[in-house]
Parts: structure tokens; sequence; C-alpha cells
């Protein structure tokens, strides 16, 4: 969005001013060499001296324009265009000084010294004119002159609030965004709705925009060519966002062929067969000095390997290179010989390691001999660290983009590991990280990666994993929270039949309004929450069917509970043939396991719209790096079949729009709506059975895992109970962990303590008979037992994560504490237990109102309806 016309004026009077400050330079600098040099060498013949200076004035300017410096301030940040300043300075001068000792040998001390002064003055002052300039622009582009007036016309919703997020991020462009014009973007993009589509022409004539910028998905060739001629008759400059604007980089990937552009999308600086060669020579002289500087030292190692266990020295091993051929990888052999090498990572405990071994490990001194790699062209100096075939093979398919690093040779070092990126860390933001060296390639990155690596080369830990371990995300579909089992029998589906026998089929006065799937990984998920929806469907005139594991489904599908088990992948191909047999209108999503693999199910194209309402995306920081890391590509994989998106709480819903997890919208609901049960055990009676009478209580309810964090409440009470020695706590609820939480309670000692009181239909009596609510969760979406334990008036306390914050204001409905840390919890309990911490029961219960079924259930109803009509 630039003048031609405009930058090249801009680049001469830039380029002339540099001349000129240039010159300056060099006079200041002659000055100070005068000043600081003997007198009998200050002599150099005139004729000279003054060609020679016009020369290195000329050259300059060349130079800089060669190095695109002059690119104006709204293509390139300022802090971009200073790098360039300071790289294209040191590399001229330093040219400019080796041929000063060379041309001007009578004098060669005063011209060097005169070369170094010209440098550091010139970068100074033109260092200092960048900054100006850019106070200079911008002081009238505050007050609105030379801003370019820019009317987005557009259909998609995420793509326009990124142009518009980019402009608020980039005020030196100079763009101001008048509004938006279309019918299909939703409010929240970050300016103001100026008419549709049909509208166009007297938007145009009344905001008089100096640009246009079209951000349509689908092309329809006609009505685009309609809405350009309203542009160009109005002499308004048009420019086009496309949809795949993610794929460019730089101006270096669009090739011609013929009269046709066509897009290089992984185009890189090592395409470029020049680059190509500095990167080979630099390779080759660095891996030679590299050899005979550590040769003594892999002399020391080779014996000490050999000493250490018997075996070979060397330990050879197949990794992938470039464009994915295989290649034999050299290492000093650090463990004891074994065949577990192809197939799994090593960790600190690794019983194979020899004692010796962990040492040249922990040092990086066993990757010496990869410089022998290096000097016979297999692998680099800097680039992407190569992998074993086993685990290339298996990130391929789970990982995008995770191949584009075999586009260049893998390197001993590189841009991720000098980042810190080894180890037990995300393989995500490495591969982000060997893509952006990639993409901007220099040999100046190549040389400071080469001068941090010795820094970064202790590796302080290492870490064992099992692909195929890390991978399977456990999934939250059965009911999470005992507090959510609904089992009475209005709301449990009983019946040998399809769904609908339990909530018929009743066509309003609107008739069929469509076909919906309706999908969760369990029935029981469906029961629990969902029944009400669906009746509401139909009752709109939708023809709606059930997916889900377990009776009562229109399609029992044996969903497996881990997210990338092989039975699942035999679900998804008879789900593809529901499908396709079935023809959907919508298909509405639940459960992150039923979503995911539904998704994947599904064709590309002429598929039906899908909804996905997220109860809770299962990635955190606090979950495993590698699970969630598998959880998070599972949504990023299949967001391009997805619609829109209903979350539930705030920082899902900042999740779902930063990392674009859907096509459309993003829709924030305030949960499925729940409701406290009425008193069906007394108080009194509970806590007699459970021999609490006058004790603390402290009650958790949910599914006994690793998610809901039952440990902390264990360990913590230890702790509590020092200050509070009758303090109890009450687990509600059965779950996979219940055998090592028993045993827990007996290692710390407090299994006397802790109450584990199994599956209950009262768990709204458990609440209220208790003397504080607490839960340690990892990660949540909307939780059902603490909007229940907010209905029945209890003081709360949780870990301070994501769905807690939402539904609790500290201090006036709850508290919350530091997630995992127990000395937080401890301090809080006991000033709860003092009464230093209080809250009143009604501003407790005022809070429940917002999220109970009947407040909720309008809300989430219309969302959920809006993003079925929204075509």
């Amino acid at each position: 969005m630039y003048n031609n016309k405009n930058r090249n004026l801009w680049v001469t009077l830039e380029s002339v001013l540099d001349i000129f400050l240039n010159l300056a330079s060099i006079a200041m600098a002659y000055v100070f060499t005068v000043m600081l040099a003997e007198p009998g060498k200050m002599v150099v013949e005139s004729p000279r001296m003054m060609f020679s200076v016009f020369v290195i004035l000329m050259l300059h300017s060349f130079t800089f324009m060669l190095f695109n410096v002059y690119t104006p301030t709204n293509i390139v940040r300022p802090g971009q265009r200073n790098v360039r300043i300071l790289r294209v300075n040191l590399f001229y001068y330093t040219v400019v000084a080796a041929l000063s000792v060379l041309i001007f040998n009578e004098s060669e001390r005063f011209v060097f010294i005169w070369v170094i002064f010209s440098a550091i003055i010139s970068t100074g002052v033109l260092l200092f004119k960048s900054r100006m300039m850019l106070r200079i622009t911008g002081f009238f582009r505050k007050r609105s002159y030379n801003l370019r007036k820019v009317i987005i016309i557009g259909d998609n919703t995420a793509t326009v609030e990124d142009f518009v997020n980019q402009v608020a991020k980039n005020p030196e462009q100079g763009i101001m965004i008048v509004g938006y014009v279309g019918d299909r973007i939703h409010e929240s993009v970050g300016c103001e709705k100026l008419g549709s589509f049909q509208e166009l022409a007297r938007i145009l004539d009344e905001y008089r925009p100096t640009e246009v910028v079209f951000a349509i998905d689908a092309y329809d060739k006609r009505r685009l060519i309609k809405l350009v001629n309203l542009c160009d008759d109005r002499c308004i400059k048009v420019y086009f966002l496309p949809v795949i604007y993610g794929f460019f980089k730089n101006a270096r990937q669009i090739e011609p062929v013929g009269s046709l552009p066509v897009i290089n999308i992984h185009s890189t600086p090592l395409d470029d067969k020049f680059n190509s060669m500095i990167k080979r020579v630099v390779d080759i002289v660095g891996s030679l000095v590299l050899i005979i500087l550590s040769s003594p030292i892999m002399l020391v190692a080779a014996i000490g390997v050999y000493l250490s266990s018997p075996g070979p020295v060397l330990f050879k091993q197949e990794r992938v290179g470039k464009m994915g051929k295989r290649f034999t990888m050299l290492k000093f052999r650090s463990m004891k010989v074994n065949v577990d090498s192809d197939s799994a990572w090593s960790n600190e405990k690794d019983d194979r390691k020899t004692r010796f071994g962990a040492f040249i490990r922990k040092t990086s001194i066993d990757e010496l001999p990869q410089l022998f790699n290096v000097l016979f062209g297999s692998m680099s100096l800097v680039g992407p660290r190569p992998e074993v075939p086993h685990f290339v093979e298996y990130f391929r398919e789970i990982i995008p983009l995770y191949m584009v690093k075999h586009y260049v040779k893998p390197g001993m070092t590189g841009l991720a590991q000098v980042k810190g990126l080894r180890g037990d860390t995300s393989v995500e933001d490495r591969i982000h990280e060997d893509i952006e060296y990639i993409e901007n390639w220099s040999l100046a990155m190549d040389i400071a990666i080469l001068l941090k690596t010795p820094f970064k080369a202790i590796n302080k830990s290492e870490h064992y994993v099992d692909p195929e371990q890390k991978a399977e995300g456990e999934e939250e579909s059965a009911p999470t929270d005992v507090v959510a089992e609904k089992l009475d029998g209005e709301e449990t589906l009983r019946r040998e039949g399809g769904a609908e026998d339990v909530v018929p089929e009743r066509l309003g006065d609107r008739g069929y309004r469509g076909k919906i799937l309706y999908a969760a990984s369990t029935m029981s998920h469906i029961n629990n929450f969902h029944l009400r929806y669906i009746e509401s469907l139909r009752r709109d005139g939708y023809r709606v069917k059930i997916m889900a594991r377990g009776d009562g489904a229109d399609y029992n599908v044996p969903f497996e509970k881990k997210m990338f088990a092989s039975s699942n992948t035999a679900c998804r191909a008879e789900i593809r043939k529901i499908i396709a047999r079935e023809n959907f209108d919508t298909v509405i999503l639940n459960t992150s396991l039923a979503a995911f693999h539904i998704r994947l199910a599904m064709p590309k194209k002429d598929r039906p719209r899908v909804i996905n309402i997220v109860h809770g995306y299962l990635f955190s920081r606090h979950v495993n790096p590698l699970r969630s890391l598998a959880l998070f590509l599972a949504e990023k994989l299949t967001a391009s079949r997805t619609d829109d998106v209903i979350v539930m709480n705030s920082r899902d819903r900042r999740t779902a729009k930063h990392y674009r997890l859907c096509r459309g919208r993003v829709l924030n609901s305030r949960g499925m709506g729940a409701e406290v049960r009425e008193p069906v055990t007394p108080v009194e009676e509970i806590r007699r059975q459970t021999l609490s009478e006058g004790k603390f209580v402290m009650a958790f309810v949910g599914e006994l895992s690793g998610r809901k964090n039952q440990q902390f409440l264990i360990n913590a009470l230890n702790e509590v109970k020092e200050h509070i020695p009758d303090a109890v706590l009450w687990l509600v609820g059965d779950g996979p962990a219940e055998e090592s939480l028993r045993a827990l309670a007996s290692d710390v000692d407090v299994s006397e303590s802790v109450h584990f009181l199994g599956r209950r239909e009262d768990v709204c009596d458990i609440m209220r008979a208790c003397d504080l609510y607490v839960s340690a969760s990892t990660i949540e979406g909307m939780p059902f037992n603490i909007i229940e334990a907010l209905g029945c008036g209890k003081t709360i306390l949780a870990s301070r994560i994501k769905g807690h914050t939402d539904l609790i204001e500290e201090g006036v409905s709850g508290f919350t504490f530091k997630y995992g840390s127990e000395r937080d919890f401890v301090e809080r309990v006991v000033a709860i237990h003092s009464g230093s911490l209080k809250l009143k029961e009604e501003d407790i219960i005022a809070r429940y109102r917002i999220y109970e079924n009947d407040n909720v259930f309008g809300d989430t109803y219309r969302l959920i309806k809006e993003a079925i009509e929204n075509e």
C-alpha cells in the first residue's frame, strides 16, 4: 500500500541527504584523524583524496539502495531499518578499510584511522537522522497529515481483524481505518461497520477514502468486478488482502510464469545459489578450523568412551537431512550398546548412560564428531537439528509445517537451541524457530548463533519421551464432576430406540428447518448437559440426531478415551460413511475427543456447517507440555473444518481468537447452565455419617483424576492440620486416580482425615454440609462444581486458573490461590477458618444466579441458533 512514484522520490531525497551527511561525517573524521595522527603522516595527495571521497560517497549510497535500507517505514519497521543501517555500514566500511590499506600505501595508518572514524560518525549520524525523520513523520501523522483513509471490504472476520490489529501495531505506516463494509463480519473486529456490500457506492461517496482493502474469502468474479468498478469510478486505489496472506513473507516469493504471478510459499534466502555457496564455504572453513582446535578434546573424549564401556567409540545413527534424505550422523557413544537408540529419547536418570557418557552429553562434547558431517556436506554448522526417522514419521503427522525444516541442511546448532529449546521443550516452538531461521537466513544470523552456542552448550536436562504415550490425551467427555451427574429419570435417556423417543421431534409453526448432527464422545455428556438444547432445537423445526458412545445415541460410535488410540481411527471410517449418507446441514460438536475425530472424518469440500462447543480447551501451561501440545495440535489441525466456536471462559476465547481455531467467529457463552438441587440429606446426617461433627471440613466434588489435582489437596492438608488440627477433607466421586490418592493420603499420614465418599447423588447436600469448598484443578472450562457450590452459598477457595477466575469474584463470591502454591493455599484456609477472610452468603448466591440454568439457557441457545443460521 505505497505509491511507487512517491517511494522513488522519497528514496532520491533521502539518498541525496545521506550523501551530504556522509560528506560531513568524512570531513569530521578527517579533522579527528589529523588531531590524532603524527604530522609526518598527514600528507595525502589532494586530487587522489577528492576522487576517493567522491567514490566512497557514491558507493555508500549505492550500497544502501542495494541492501534496501531506503525502504520506507510503512513497509519496514523502524527497528528493522536501524538494524539494516548498522549491518550495511559495518560491511561497507570494513571493505573500505581493507581497500584503503592497499590503495594508500604511503599513508596507511592515517587513512585506516580516517575510515574507522568515518564509519563510527556516519553510523551515529544516519541512525540519528532516521530517528528524527520518524519523529517528524509521526508528528504530522498524529495531526492527520499524510494519512491514508482506508475502508475494508470483506466477509471474513478473522482476516479483517488481523488487518485492523496490524494497522494498530504499526502506526508509522500512516493508515487510518475508517471502517468496514460487509454482511458477515462480527462486530468485535475493532472498527466501525459502515454498511453492507449493497451500500458501497453511498459509503464511498460519503466517507471519500483514499484506498480500499478487499478481504474476501470466496471471489464471485462478477460481484467483485462490480465492487472494484465502484472504487475505480471514484479514483480510489484498490488493494487485495488474500485469504492466504499468512503464506506471504517477502517479495521473492512471487515468481513470474509468463504473465502470471506464481507464489512460492516456502521461498528461502538459501534458494539463492550465491547465498548457498557462501554458507557452504563458511561450513568448510569453519569445520576445518574447529576440527583442528577441538582435536585434543576429541582425542581425550575418544579415550574416555573406549575405557567407559565395551563398544565402538563413535555412535552412528541414521538421521533425516535436507529434502528428507537420510544420512549417518556421528557422535561419541555415551551409552552402553542398546537396541532402543532409534526409538527412544534419553533422560537424566537413564541407566543406559555411562558416567563418562553423562559428562560428555551434559557438556555437548559428544556432538563434536558432527564437524566431520559438516565438512563432508551432510550437515551445516547452523541449521535445524536433525531427527531420527522414527520421530520424523510421527511428528510429520501431528505438527503443521514440521517437514519445512528439511528444506535446508540440518545443523550442529540452531536458532531454537540458542533460545533454550532443547530437552523437554515444545516441539512446536522448535519448529517455529526453525522456520523463522530458514525464512530469514543471513550470514550475520549464522555468526550470531555460532557465537551464542558455547554459552548454551551445557545441556542441563534430558527427558525420555515415548512418542506414542505423549500423544495420547486424556479426554474430558466422561462426566468430570460428580456434581454434574443428573441421575433422575426425567433427564436420563432410558429407551431401546433412538433419543427421539424421549425427546420427540415436535415441529413448531416454522416447519422443517434443517438436519443437525449433535455429537459428543459419551452419552453421559449429552444427558448431563445437552438434552434441553436438543429438545429446543427440535421444537424449532430442526431434525436432530445424536452421535456418541453409549445407549441412547442414534449413532453409537465406540470412541476410545485416549485421543490418538487406533480404535478411534476405525471410528472415523464409520463417521465418514454416516456423514456422507445422511447429508447433515449442521454438525454441533462437544468434547475435545469427539470434535477432533469427527472433523477429521469430514470431507474438505461440501461438508456440513461445523460448530464446536468448547467446554474447555484441555491445553494449558499447567498440563504436561507434550500432552498439551498434542491437544493443541488436534484443534489447530481441524480449525479449517470449524466454522464457528462457542467457548465458555475468557481465556479460551482469547486462545481461539489468537490461534485462529476456527474459520469464522468465536462466540462467548456463560456455559450450558447448572442447577442446585433441593436438599435430600440433612447436613447433620452427612456430618454424622462421616464422623465429622465439630470438625473443620473442606470438600471437593469431582472425578478423581490428575486434571482435578486432588493430590495437591491431600499434600496441603498435612500442613493445614498444623494450624487447624481438626481439619478434614471430603473427596466426593470416583475415577482412575482413586487408588493412588488413597496411597498418597497414607504416605503423608493424613489417611484418617481424608474421607473418600464415592459417587453420590446428594452432592449439593455435601457442599452445604462442608465449611469450605476447595478446588486445586489444573485446567477447567466452566466447572459445574464451582457453580453449584456458589448456589449452595459456600465459601470457595480455588486455584487461580481459567474457568475458576471467570466464576469467582475475588473477595466477593470466593477466593483464589496461586496455582500449585501450598503456602498460599494454607494461608488462605487458615484465614478463612479464623474469620479474617469472610464473605456474605447473599453475594455468593448472587454470583450463582448469573450462571444458573434458567439464566444461561436462553443466551447459550441463542448463540447456538446464531451459529447454525450464519451461513
